[in-house]
């Protein structure tokens, strides 16, 4: 049997158990090691965000290959190699695209718009054999059109539970870095000024790979004074806490020379934060947001603003592939910062930690420990 954290309506989460499954032909069956909480989890099981009851949330997983079926490799896409074996250690792209949809059909490198993308911890519930469809469980059951990424073994299992979430951050810098040119004066370079907004693992995470991209000034703005004191040891140059300061706009211009940020990143989920982002920027510059995977409501934009300063504003949703998993495990491999002081681990039957916000307040990344 297998022991799970299942959520079964909005708040109701309780500890049920599975028996695990011998895999099928085209299946695998995964030994889980470790399993992030992501801020869509705490969204899916509080009602802000869909999920289908019942579910075993969770998508941010470091395990090893227990089981595997016959056939696996014929359905399942391995990254790292398609000698997968058992005792690999893995992680996996929690999303499964269709392959038959007009993003998967016409924009193949965009696989993150997929219209029938399923999804391990949310739209695949746990209602039916196999049941352990989602990371916050002893075993994973991995299902055909699968993507799996093979991790380095050198990479210890605090740091490779990062792998998704640091995908995130790096399929940013990547998307910025594709979608301009050095050779018009308007590719990455030193200079680049970046503000972020939220110092959580996902706004640490985004100022680590600009900083590993070469950025040298990144303004990192949070209320909680113990992340953004964190944050400076993963290339964050200035911090702003706006608890204490009530004047980031005139914070940021004085930073840069008046001119404003290059790049804004809302990474913190907060509405009004859009407002204040496009004032922030230089002309031209760019506003990602990756903060709003829930509706939370809207944010008063001024027009004018995005008019007469040529602002770009850009959605980020995800990464478009396995690819994005293997690299930023490499990246995580390398240990240009110390990644492991993002991670907070519990035992799977502490689940009721995750919905006490005072708990979490001062943890980046919660963890369980499986």
């Amino acid at each position: 049997m297998a022991k799970a954290i299942e959520c079964r309506g909005v708040g109701k989460l309780c500890l049920a158990e599975y028996p695990a499954p011998e895999p099928d032909e085209d299946n695998i069956l995964l030994k889980v090691l470790r399993s992030g909480v992501c801020g869509t989890d705490i969204q899916g099981i509080s009602g802000r965000r869909s999920l289908r009851f019942p579910v075993i949330p969770g998508h941010e997983i470091v395990a090893v290959v227990d089981k595997i079926g016959g056939h696996t490799r014929k359905y399942i896409k391995v990254f790292g190699g398609n000698d997968l074996k058992e005792g690999d250690k893995v992680t996996i792209n929690p999303r499964i695209v269709c392959g038959a949809c007009y993003y998967c059909r016409h924009l193949p490198h965009r696989q993150e718009m997929c219209l029938n993308a399923r999804t391990y911890g949310s739209s695949l519930g746990s209602s039916e054999p196999p049941h352990l469809l989602g990371g916050w469980a002893e075993n994973l059951y991995i299902l055909p059109r699968s993507e799996i990424i093979k991790l380095p073994k050198e990479l210890s299992d605090d740091l490779a539970v990062l792998c998704e979430p640091f995908a995130c951050a790096v399929g940013l810098v990547d998307r910025f870095r594709r979608e301009h040119d050095w050779i018009t004066g308007d590719g990455f370079n030193l200079n680049r000024s970046i503000v972020i907004y939220g110092a959580g693992a996902i706004g640490i995470l985004i100022a680590a790979a600009f900083s590993l991209a070469g950025a040298r000034e990144i303004i990192m703005i949070d209320l909680v004074e113990e992340r953004l004191l964190l944050s400076k040891e993963f290339g964050v140059s200035h911090i702003i806490n706006t608890s204490i300061a009530s004047h980031c706009i005139e914070e940021v211009k004085e930073i840069t020379g008046g001119l404003g940020a290059d790049i804004v990143v809302e990474a913190c989920g907060v509405p009004k934060v859009l407002t204040e982002g496009i004032k922030l920027l230089r002309r031209g510059g760019k506003l990602f947001e990756i903060g709003h995977l829930a509706d939370v409501g809207m944010a008063d934009i001024d027009p004018h603003l995005i008019c007469r300063n040529e602002i770009e504003i850009l959605g980020h949703y995800a990464y478009p592939s396995g690819q994005n998993l293997a690299y930023a495990a490499r990246l995580l491999d390398e240990h240009d910062f110390p990644y492991e002081k993002l991670i907070h681990k519990i035992p799977l039957n502490n689940y009721a930690t995750i919905l006490d916000n005072n708990a979490r307040r001062n943890i980046v990344k919660m963890v369980f420990e499986v």
